[in-house]
């Protein structure tokens, strides 16, 4: 017995079968495709992040090809660390057709919770080739521990 892994037809190959007109069915890929593909791009923007632990410090590396320092805000509230900004497409021209759009655009946020053992108030960033690098710096937590005696 031989198994065959199950595949469900799409859409297309279902309306294909019931014998629309290819050129019909040109539209529907078209309006559907394009519109899924420009809502992904738009809503689904969320840089590609690397964090990395060494002796003295926590390094967070987050791909922001594109985008100035002015475009980009970063906040330390209680232990949250968020990095925001907004990435806009390049249509400078009215004269220009995009024929294809695969980069992503639209505002972003990404928030990290960070670790007690860190001064919050020492983070070092720099934006070089479209990677901001963070430099969080460990420090030595010191122990609150107090033993009460009974009496």
């Amino acid at each position: 017995m031989t198994l065959i892994k199950f595949k469900p037809a799409s859409t297309r190959e279902l309306l294909r079968d019931s014998m629309i007109p290819s050129n019909m069915m040109n539209v529907f890929d078209s309006l559907f495709n394009d519109t899924a593909a420009k809502f992904e791009r738009n809503v689904f923007f969320t840089p590609r992040t690397d964090v990395v632990e060494n002796a003295k410090s926590f390094d967070v590396h987050v791909s922001l090809p594109g985008l100035k320092k002015e475009d980009i805000k970063i906040d330390v509230e209680g232990d949250m660390l968020t990095i925001s900004g907004e990435r806009k497409l390049k249509n400078e021209t009215n004269e220009e057709k995009f024929h294809m759009v695969e980069s992503f655009y639209g505002k972003f946020s990404r928030s990290f919770n960070l670790p007690e053992n860190v001064d919050k108030e020492n983070i070092d960033a720099e934006l070089a080739d479209g990677i901001l690098k963070l430099s969080i710096p460990k420090i030595e937590v010191k122990e609150n521990k107090t033993t009460i005696t009974i009496k």
